[in-house]
């Protein structure tokens, strides 16, 4: 596989009719009552979302020079040729509520648009001839690599509004495993983190400036806590100790009396069973613990006495350590909030980043639902601590 980060030319094409065709097959077979979900929080409408990663790949491809207004909004030279208004479909703009009043194209009126999009985007890839150096190939790229993981990403969050809404699966998921779990002791040392001066291809933002650190010696899981580790803690009345949920998690464990993941229940044999999209299903020992929160990862470690890693050691041991296993299972909390590295400048894509620096959590790794190519040892996904409808699970760091 092409190097995601370095895509271009035909390549690049060839991505982006594939992400697109992703998304089309994650919403095309749902009937139109499916289409039209009861509001609820972290799901958006199906039409709105779809509009706007079309809206989005538009605005920051075809309509350059940006500015920002005098409300610090982003805006375009040119005016929407296929999707706008700008104020419907800049999420920045446009609450959450409102996404749910607002009347919406039809599918067949959003098919064509996005279809006209998608190939005046493509039609405006640059010619391959026209750089000296990586660097201005990268540069002359941004906006439409930009554009791809982010269509990606919400092709990920398709995933888990059928997972919230309890639609079937998509035909191509199936339940991801992990492998025994087994200590991994990592030998500390100075890394470079994040995106290295001397990486080619696409950054995020946050990934950026790199920057050197040393990582004290630690011991770490070689792969992510399965649901059965996790029932353990559940039938040991983890969730009824409130030592295990200070401060937030306690809070939290309060206003939502849970006494084991929002979907598990037992069956007729009081075994434990976990939603997964439409039908409920077993735990099995490969199975990791899916859909819990920050505060219930934490408390699982307090049971254990161990900890959650920090984002540092959690991509110094992904990079370095052949035995740590990673990625297409579940994405993985850390203990760190989610803020800048040291002189950090905002992208183009301002609202990507900085607004939620602090009150979200940093998770790394990359689930079964997440593209293969958001899958990277630097990338930063981020949650606010209590989420546990995305595609969340975690390892654990000896004390």
């Amino acid at each position: 596989m092409n190097n995601p980060r370095q895509l271009s030319g035909q390549n690049l094409a060839a991505a982006l009719r594939a992400s697109r065709a992703r998304t089309w097959a994650l919403v095309d077979d749902l009937s139109d009552a499916q289409w039209l979900p009861s509001q609820q929080r972290g799901v958006n409408p199906i039409a709105w979302e779809l509009a706007h990663l079309a809206w989005f790949a538009e605005f920051w491809i075809l309509r350059g020079p940006h500015g920002r207004d005098a409300r610090g909004f982003a805006h375009a030279a040119l005016p929407p040729q296929f999707i706008g208004p700008d104020t419907i479909f800049d999420s920045a703009q446009f609450a959450h509520g409102q996404r749910w009043v607002e009347k919406m194209p039809s599918r067949a009126q959003l098919r064509d648009m996005m279809a006209n999009q998608l190939e005046a985007c493509i039609a405006s890839i640059p010619n391959e001839e026209n750089f000296h150096n990586s660097k201005e190939r990268d540069e002359a790229h941004y906006f439409h690599r930009l554009a791809l993981f982010h269509e990606d990403m919400h092709g990920e969050a398709f995933c888990w509004l059928r997972a919230a809404l309890a639609y079937p699966a998509p035909a191509h998921l199936t339940i991801p495993t992990v492998a025994v779990n087994k200590p991994i002791s990592v030998l500390g040392g100075t890394f470079g983190f994040g995106f290295k001066s001397k990486d080619e291809g696409f950054a995020f933002d946050n990934e950026l400036p790199s920057f050197s650190a040393t990582v004290s010696d630690f011991e770490i899981d070689s792969a992510p806590v399965s649901a059965r580790q996790f029932a353990q803690f559940v039938d040991a009345g983890g969730y009824g100790n409130a030592n295990f949920w200070p401060s937030q998690a306690g809070e939290w464990r309060a206003q939502y009396g849970l006494n084991h993941p929002q979907r598990w229940r037992r069956n007729s044999s009081g075994e434990w069973e976990m939603r997964w999209f439409d039908r409920w299903v077993a735990l099995a020992d490969a199975m990791p613990v899916i859909h819990v929160n920050a505060f219930e990862a934490q408390a699982y470690c307090l049971w254990a006495k161990r900890r959650l890693p920090s984002a540092r050691e959690w991509e110094f041991a992904a990079s370095s350590c052949a035995e740590f296993q990673w990625g297409r299972s579940v994405w993985e909390w850390t203990t760190d909030a989610f803020d800048g590295y040291p002189g950090f400048e905002p992208g183009p894509y301002r609202e990507y980043s900085q607004p939620w620096f602090g009150n979200h959590r940093e998770l790394r790794g990359g689930a079964f639902a997440t593209d293969a190519r958001m899958h990277d040892v630097r990338y930063r996904n981020f949650f606010e601590p209590h989420r546990n409808d995305v595609f969340t699970g975690f390892r654990t760091v000896a004390l």
